[in-house]
């Protein structure tokens, strides 16, 4: 359920920001959960137009078995493997791989992979464990290997910010690695893997282009962005937004907000002039929608960030989850 929800409430200004901050502490816990039943009405953004990639040649002893931590590198592992690979992702749709817990079942899994794809930088730490505690004959890949980061100076993340499948080139430096990767594992599928990921990378160029043009319709002054938790840093460097608060002052979406991180985050909502809170349909958006509300601004709380929506979605592949965050953006910050 996609949606919009927006608040008849005067515009924040500075001075009512401390006065505002109790009453969102104090009325979060009780509100957060009826503020979340609303039902915001369906928006169905245009799909972003894909080529059919090269299919590829089968491979004679079946598909080759690939496990994958998150349902987004599931969906760049068959982009790139087409019919030579059987892909099975341990986190489902909509799953947060910040919090997850690995089930009795995932090790099974893993240890029947022939490869298994982990993201890397933190995202994922509990697959490392998962794997270094699996018996097995597997190949091990981590997507990001070599992926110039943004800095972070929260202590799981000193490698940098997960986040970087939101820009594109990056994406197309992890498509070339899984390539190297699947050929490494299956020799005789070099051309097929090659093909492909070159077909899919030029996808993505198409993408990036596309989305820098969505965003230029955007006037200036509103290209600013705030957030449920600190997903977006890559998009909105990629892009030229900028990033004026989060909600979750955070790479992880465990994390809390502290009193005086809300007040300074409606001080900056009201300094800069920002007019919509951008939330994700994989975490808890009870503060968030508590916040918008007493500052009297619109909250869109149907982003996909951490992972890819349920097949049949409008996310349900990468391209597809960046198409659709797109539209999202780009229509509230028009529409302020």
């Amino acid at each position: 359920m996609s949606g919009v929800i927006a608040f008849p409430y005067p515009s924040l200004t500075v001075a009512k920001v401390r006065a505002l901050l109790l009453g969102v502490l104090l009325a979060f816990t009780a509100t957060s959960t009826s503020a979340l039943a609303q039902t915001p009405g369906d928006v169905q953004p245009d799909s972003f137009p894909t080529a059919s990639p090269p299919t590829g040649t089968p491979r004679a002893g079946g598909p080759l078995s690939v496990v994958t931590t998150t349902s987004l590198l599931a969906d760049l592992v068959r982009q790139v493997g087409g019919p030579r690979v059987a892909v099975e992702t341990l986190l489902p749709a909509n799953a947060d791989p910040h919090d997850y817990e690995p089930a009795p079942e995932d090790v099974g899994r893993v240890k029947a992979a022939t490869l298994v794809v982990q993201h890397g930088l933190g995202l994922d730490a509990w697959a490392e464990r998962l794997v270094d505690n699996t018996g097995g004959d597997f190949a091990v890949v981590t997507a990001t290997e070599g992926i110039p980061t943004l800095s972070s100076d929260e202590k799981d993340f000193g490698d940098g910010d997960p986040h970087v499948w939101f820009d594109p080139t990056h994406v197309q430096a992890m498509v070339t690695t899984l390539s190297i990767a699947l050929s490494g594992v299956d020799p005789e599928g070099e051309r097929t893997y090659r093909t492909r990921a070159t077909s899919y990378r030029t996808q993505l160029t198409a993408l990036d282009v596309a989305i820098a043009e969505r965003i230029a319709t955007i006037p200036p002054e509103r290209r600013k962005l705030v957030t449920n938790h600190d997903a977006l840093a890559y998009y909105a460097e990629r892009y030229g937004l900028e990033i004026v608060g989060t909600v979750i002052p955070s790479l992880d979406t465990r994390a809390e907000a502290s009193a005086r991180e809300v007040a300074k985050l409606l001080e900056a909502i009201a300094a800069e002039n920002v007019n919509v809170i951008f939330t994700e349909k994989t975490t808890g958006s009870g503060l968030a929608v508590e916040l918008a509300g007493q500052a009297g601004i619109t909250i869109v709380d149907d982003l996909y960030t951490d992972s890819l929506g349920p097949p049949g979605s409008d996310a349900d592949t990468y391209i597809g989850l960046m198409w659709y965050d797109t539209t999202r953006i780009v229509d509230a910050l028009r529409s302020q």
